[in-house]
């Protein structure tokens, strides 16, 4: 059993990046994994100040936000994986400010081991609409010397009937990625 972290860097809940997330932890979950979700939009997260705080009180941030009480999951588990919507052409602000605050968990800039999964939605659905984050993803996992288990980019993502909806085809594929796990 794995322990997997999911943080959603979306400003909607119950939009298509929180749909895909929630289709990723039943097939985790229903793998036998234990799951546990946070959701970062209109929480009081704040971007790393730079001030090295973290490097010098035993890896404790100093900035108290909504990160400190994911601190403790993210010390423990053993899969990160973060789910944001295509917001101009890159990942979300929450999931920018999310990858920045980890910097508290190294020493030496050296980052406990991780496997790490992105999903992401777009209303756009070109071949090319999801190039730019998923080269900054896998830059970022390799430098932090983390291990990519997967990606599921959701192209497609359109209002029906006054719903964010995410075609069913990605809803099962973000399920089977999490079924994988």
């Amino acid at each position: 059993m794995k322990k997997i972290l999911v943080a959603v860097g979306s400003g909607l809940k119950g939009g298509n990046t929180d749909q895909l997330a929630d289709a990723f932890i039943q097939g985790a979950r229903e793998n036998g994994h234990e799951v546990q979700k946070f959701f970062l939009g209109g929480t009081d997260l704040h971007g790393c100040m730079g001030c090295g705080a973290c490097q010098k009180n035993g890896n404790r941030c100093a900035v108290k936000d909504v990160m400190q009480q994911i601190y403790p999951y993210l010390e423990e588990c053993d899969t990160i994986v973060m789910a944001s919507p295509l917001y101009f052409w890159t990942l979300s602000s929450q999931i920018k400010a999310f990858f920045d605050r980890m910097y508290a968990l190294s020493k030496e800039n050296i980052y406990p081991q991780k496997d790490t999964v992105l999903l992401m939605t777009s209303e756009d659905d070109t071949e090319t609409t999801f190039d730019r984050p998923d080269s900054y993803y896998r830059f970022i996992v390799k430098a932090l010397g983390w291990n990519n288990t997967g990606t599921y980019y959701a192209g497609g993502c359109h209002m029906k009937d006054g719903k964010k909806q995410v075609p069913e085809r990605h809803l099962n594929g973000a399920w089977l990625l999490g079924k994988s796990m």
